[in-house]
Parts: C-alpha cells; sequence; structure tokens
C-alpha cells in the first residue's frame, strides 16, 4: 500500500492493518501458499513481456503486497527486483513464502530518498486506493524516482469492463476510478512520455475452461462494439478488460 501523509482517514488505519487477511479472504498457510503461488504465475504471464529486455535493470514494486510479483520477476531472471509495501502483515507473509527484497516502508519517505535509481516502478492494483490528488502527487515522485528513460507499469480496475462494479467496489478502500480514456489523462499530465492504457490479462489455468472463456469473451466484445456504434461512438477508445494496464516512460 500507499501511505497518506496528507490525508490521515480512519478506515485506511482500521482497514490496512489487517489488509491481507480481511481483504483476500485466504486464511491457513496452505491456502495462503496456493494463493501466492496463483498470482506468482499469473503476474509472470501478464508483465514479463512488458519489462525491458536487459534483465540487470532495477525494478522497484511500490504496494508489493506478499511479494507475489517480485517473485514472479525473478522467477523470469530479474533478480534486482524489490518491493515496499507499509501492511507488516503482508511484509512478514512475503518472509514466510521466502521472497527476498521486501522491505516494510512508506512508498513517498522511500522514494524521496532514491532519486533516479530506478529503471522500472510497477505498482499492481494500488493506484485505485488513492485521492485523486494523493494519485497525482504519487505519480510525480515516482517520475523523480525513475531513471531517465525509465518506464512505469500501474495495474488498476477498468470501469468499462463488464461488470465493473465486482472489481471496483471489492475493496472499501479504493478511491479512484478509471478507464483508458481517464488512465491516458493522468500520465500525460505527470509527464510521462509514450503513455499507453493496455488490457489487462484476462486467463484461467484451467484449458477447459479458458476455451469456453474465450468463445464467451469473443462474442461480449463484439456485442459491445456494436453497441457502441449504434450509440455513435468508436472502441478505439475502450478498453474492455477487468483491469487496466498503464504504462509511460521518463524523458532521457
Amino acid at each position: 500500500m500507499f501511505a497518506h501523509r496528507s490525508t490521515p482517514v480512519k478506515y485506511r488505519k482500521i482497514l490496512y492493518e489487517r489488509y491481507y487477511t480481511t481483504h483476500s479472504g485466504v486464511e491457513g498457510t496452505n491456502a495462503q501458499r496456493i494463493h501466492f503461488e496463483q498470482q506468482r504465475r499469473y503476474f509472470k504471464r501478464e508483465f514479463e513481456g512488458l519489462m525491458p529486455g536487459d534483465k540487470s535493470v532495477r525494478i522497484l514494486d511500490i504496494g508489493c503486497g506478499t511479494g507475489s510479483f517480485v517473485q514472479a520477476m525473478r522467477d523470469a531472471g530479474y533478480n534486482h527486483t524489490q518491493g515496499i509495501d507499509l501492511s507488516p502483515e503482508q511484509v512478514k507473509m512475503a518472509g514466510v513464502f521466502g521472497v527476498e527484497g521486501i522491505e516494510l516502508a512508506e512508498a513517498a519517505d522511500f522514494l524521496s530518498l532514491h532519486h533516479e535509481e530506478f529503471d522500472v516502478v510497477t505498482a499492481i492494483d494500488l493506484i485505485e486506493h488513492l485521492t485523486k490528488d494523493e494519485l497525482m502527487d504519487f505519480l510525480q515522485v515516482v517520475f523523480k524516482a525513475l531513471r531517465p528513460g525509465g518506464r512505469v507499469l500501474f495495474r488498476t480496475p477498468n470501469m468499462d469492463a463488464p461488470q465493473a462494479s465486482v472489481f471496483a467496489f471489492a475493496d472499501f478502500t479504493h478511491e479512484v476510478f478509471l478507464n483508458k480514456n481517464s488512465g491516458m489523462q493522468i500520465m500525460q499530465s505527470a509527464g510521462y512520455l509514450n503513455a499507453r492504457v493496455l488490457p489487462g490479462l484476462v486467463f484461467i489455468e484451467n484449458p477447459v475452461k479458458e476455451f469456453f472463456r474465450r468463445i464467451i469473451w469473443f462474442k461480449y466484445v463484439l456485442w459491445r462494439k456494436l453497441i457502441l456504434f449504434a450509440s455513435a461512438r468508436t472502441w478505439d477508445d475502450v478498453v474492455f478488460t477487468p483491469n487496466l494496464v498503464l504504462v509511460g516512460e521518463k524523458p532521457h
């Protein structure tokens, strides 16, 4: 999670104290391990292709939780990957799962000490927890921590997705909701070049279920495009997946 020093809100303290247990709903070491491994495999599939080709780059994952993304990138050969989180419970679980490079830290304080040190900064399912002012502050703080030419990757719920409320309101701590247009707007306003908003990964590991999911998804997207056409809108500015991935670069 990202700390919110300028806006002390009571609910955040209450919910973040046991965020892993209350939000993931996973209890018991074995079930937690299974959940961690599923996340690790999913993150590797979703984000490895968005990383630089140079495996020696320095990567920071903000709001790293139990470290599943960090471990996924290490599995992919990015050994200089580290993570920070302000939840003691989640950092503790990262240790239980054997993830190295995880630190208990408040993001704004941590980044202020690491000016232009990272080639890639990621925040997976984090920026939706910020207010609009906090989000713009966050984008600027991350910008300063990037090396020239560095890259950011942020994943967040997509308000244009089917059943968007399932993801947007699944967590009481969510504050900001985006679609492709507003995602591009904030990235460009914060000074990031080559800004893109990509569809998040949609995938089921079970091959039989994945086969039928692909067929249903194709038909659903086609129907949505027809609706947009009928309302005199273009689907070029619409992403349909449950999550968006925001990508941007710091100028050289």
